[in-house]
């Protein structure tokens, strides 16, 4: 009797082991997938290249590469006149030959940001947008301008350099990617 039973909970604990596993398995597949290798586009031409505030500097140094590509003659900076960001306030000032844009969103955050670059594109008739954000914040930046823009939005994701900050970026963006697409599901 007693054999039996050490039989069946050894069974349970390795179901109970593979299920977990696997649950593992998926969870890490769907954030490599989400949040550090999303899908991103190969803008063509766009009435603007928008950059969302944040990052480590990547989202900069990438969309100044798409503006010299000759994808758009506009850049929107969010956030680009804060004064801990002197790359940011120098191409607010001045870059001659390109638009630049520097809006403050309010609130503050990624679906004030979507929202103050939807109101700018509207104002100026912008239809077609490219996105530029790091590859963790993708996912959420495209879901909350789609939701605000009208027009065409391409995502490219600026790849952040390695740092033990990415974890924590990736967990935030986990949380507030679920809270986006479940509680908070309208532009306003």
């Amino acid at each position: 009797m007693r054999a039996r039973r050490r039989v069946r909970s050894g069974r349970l604990g390795r179901r109970i082991g593979i299920a977990l596993l696997l649950v593992a398995v998926v969870f890490l597949a769907a954030t490599a997938r989400l949040f550090l290798w999303p899908s991103s586009a190969s803008p063509g031409r766009a009435d603007a290249v928008v950059l969302f505030a944040g990052g480590r500097g990547e989202r900069l140094e990438q969309a100044t590469v798409l503006i010299r590509a000759g994808v758009a003659s506009r850049l929107v900076i969010s956030n680009g006149w804060d004064p801990v960001w002197p790359q940011a306030n120098r191409l607010c000032r001045d870059w001659p030959g390109v638009q630049v844009y520097c809006p403050k969103p309010r609130p503050d955050t990624t679906q004030g940001e979507a929202r103050t670059i939807a109101a700018l594109a509207r104002q100026h008739g912008w239809r077609s947008l490219v996105l530029v954000t790091s590859s963790y914040h993708v996912q959420r930046a495209r879901l909350w301008l789609r939701r605000c823009h009208q027009g065409e939005v391409h995502v490219v994701a600026a790849r952040p350099r390695a740092s033990p900050a990415l974890v924590r970026w990736v967990g935030y963006e986990w949380v507030a990617f679920v809270s986006a697409l479940t509680v908070r599901r309208h532009c306003r």
